[in-house]
C-alpha cells in the first residue's frame, strides 16, 4: 500500500497564494504574453480562474468551452467537441500556462487554480475604454 501523504492536505492550502499574489512571480516577456492571449481557449481558462473563487474543475471548464464554441450548424455533437476541448486543455493549453506560472492543474482531482502570474492577465483579458483589442494594447 502506498500512503499518498498530500492526498490529505485541503485543496485551498495547496492552491493558495499566500496574501501577496504578487510573490513568486516572474516577468513574461511580450511574446509569450502575445502567444498565451492570441489563443480563445487559453483566454477563457484563465478568464475562468480568475473569476472563480477557488480552484475550477477541469470538467467545468471543458463544459464551459463547449458551451461557448458549440455550433450545431457545423454538425460537431457536444460530446465530440467535449472531447476535442479536454484533449486540447490537457495537452497544450493547460501545460503552456502551468509552464508560465499562470495557472496551476491539480492532475489529481482534476481542478485548475490560479498561479503567480495569473492575476497579472486581468487588465488584459478586459477591453479598454476606447474598446481595442487585446493584441492592439500588447504592440
Amino acid at each position: 500500500m502506498t500512503i499518498h501523504p498530500d492526498r490529505t492536505t485541503p485543496v485551498s492550502d495547496r492552491f493558495q497564494l499566500g496574501n501577496d499574489a504578487a510573490i513568486g512571480r516572474r516577468p513574461l516577456a511580450r511574446d509569450t504574453i502575445r502567444d498565451i492571449v492570441d489563443s480563445d481557449r487559453r483566454r477563457e481558462v484563465v478568464r475562468c480562474v480568475l473569476a472563480a473563487d477557488d480552484p475550477i474543475a477541469l470538467r467545468t471548464l471543458v463544459g464551459r468551452l463547449a458551451d461557448a464554441e458549440h455550433d450545431p450548424a457545423v454538425g460537431t455533437t457536444i460530446h465530440r467537441l467535449r472531447q476535442r476541448i479536454h484533449t486540447s486543455l490537457c495537452e497544450t493549453h493547460i501545460p503552456l500556462l502551468e509552464e508560465h506560472d499562470i495557472v496551476r492543474f491539480d492532475r489529481v482531482r482534476n481542478l485548475v487554480g490560479p498561479a503567480a502570474n495569473c492575476t497579472a492577465f486581468e487588465s488584459l483579458l478586459e477591453f479598454d475604454s476606447l474598446e481595442r483589442p487585446i493584441a492592439a494594447r500588447l504592440e
